[in-house]
């Protein structure tokens, strides 16, 4: 077997820029251990933490990661069978190991040989400002005190998705590979979608795209194709044969490293209604207002207020409009969406209400117009954007226009 596996990377001067910053954060907090549930759930959305310190997932894979103030951190991922292949997969964590009977039983017996019986450890994975559920099962977090009835096990919070808002120049990097992916899925659909091919086809040669050329499953990637499909796409391609006439809405999370990106684009076999054309153009008109406005310092409230006034002025209506952030997971910091304020007004209150040079995040638009088919259809767009020292860009090249197809 290669030592060295053909996988993205980020560099050793990353990963110690990474420590760095969270030990800091550490100290402050008192912590002695970080204890990072990086569990697949939510298209690995919940690994976020874990893979930050450690670059182990994809595929769907465990990276329970201990990380101490001092010295070596150590991985476990679910099968033996799979930690050789993670010591040649990444260069950041050589103490790689699989569980070995429950997972508390295998976090514990790991936190003694390493002289923490009596520490202070902070877990993620338990109910926190992003996430008010948690994912961490009671079972483990009960059976663990009971192993370690010294340490003192306390929540994160979200001490690590503050750190993780501002991305790296090597995390843009990264973004923008997974924009390409992204870039090169969509004009797959615009080159395969005709009206006789089944959904499910064109939906396979799409991820195949992504897959082919770097991308990571498991990505969020969300479909729709009918003649007037509801206002935000559905989870799965039918096998249905397209048909004249037909509207084709996708959301699609290109990932790669485990980065995700996200973009939307609305397509039409033929020519759309003018209906359908206005409130395209309506999206299109809030993220020209958006991307006018952004920029570093700038009010998110204020320049969102902004978004929502152009679509308003438009008499359109809202199903999804707003921003969230993007990289390891999706609905990252910065937050602050329409169909969702109550809790992103109080995620804003926690990161800070202006844009910071580094952010990423989507922008996404998707509308309908109430008066037209009683609100019952719509239309989509999106592009991820990074906040840069002079406004903001977008990642994405694919064409801002209503796609017609045929």
């Amino acid at each position: 077997m290669r030592d060295r596996l053909e996988l993205p990377r980020l560099s050793r001067a990353e990963r110690d820029r990474r420590w760095s910053v969270t030990r800091e954060h550490m100290r402050a907090r008192g912590l002695d251990c970080l204890l990072l549930w990086g569990w697949p759930a939510m298209w690995d959305f919940t690994t976020a933490n874990a893979r930050y310190l450690s670059p182990i997932g994809g595929n769907a894979e465990n990276n329970t990661l201990i990380f101490p103030l001092q010295g070596e951190p150590t991985s476990f991922v679910f099968m033996p069978t799979f930690v050789e292949y993670w010591k040649r997969a990444q260069d950041w964590v050589s103490d790689v190991r699989s569980r070995r009977g429950t997972w508390a039983e295998t976090v514990a017996a790991r936190l003694r040989d390493m002289g923490l019986e009596r520490a202070t450890i902070g877990m993620d994975g338990l109910a926190g400002p992003l996430d008010p559920d948690g994912w961490v099962p009671y079972s483990i977090v009960e059976s663990l005190k009971a192993a370690l009835p010294n340490v003192k096990f306390v929540g994160l919070d979200d001490l690590l998705e503050v750190t993780r808002a501002v991305k790296s120049e090597e995390e843009i990097a990264l973004l923008e590979r997974a924009a390409r992916l992204g870039d090169k899925m969509l004009q797959t659909c615009r080159d395969r979608a005709r009206p006789g091919v089944r959904e499910s086809d064109v939906y396979a040669q799409m991820m195949q795209a992504m897959l082919a050329d770097g991308g990571e499953e498991p990505t969020l990637f969300l479909w729709a194709c009918d003649r007037y499909p509801l206002p935000h796409p559905f989870r799965l391609p039918t096998t249905r044969a397209m048909e004249p006439s037909d509207v084709i809405t996708c959301e699609i999370h290109p990932k790669t490293g485990g980065y995700f990106t996200h973009v939307e684009r609305t397509f039409c076999l033929g020519e759309p209604e003018p209906e359908l054309q206005r409130i395209y153009d309506g999206c299109i008109a809030a993220f020209r207002r958006g991307m006018e406005l952004f920029g570093p310092g700038k009010s998110i409230v204020d320049c969102m207020n902004e978004v929502k006034r152009v679509i308003d002025d438009a008499k359109l209506g809202i199903c999804e409009t707003g921003i969230h952030g993007h990289g390891l997971a999706s609905l990252e910091y910065p937050r602050y969406r329409f169909h969702a304020l109550k809790t992103d007004q109080a995620a804003l209150a926690t990161v800070g209400g202006a844009f910071k040079t580094g952010m990423v995040f989507a922008f996404n638009i998707d509308l309908f117009d109430p008066k037209w088919r009683n609100g019952e259809t719509g239309a989509v767009f999106a592009d991820t954007v990074v906040i840069t020292d002079a406004g903001a860009r977008s990642l994405h090249g694919f064409s801002r226009d209503l796609q017609r197809i045929g």
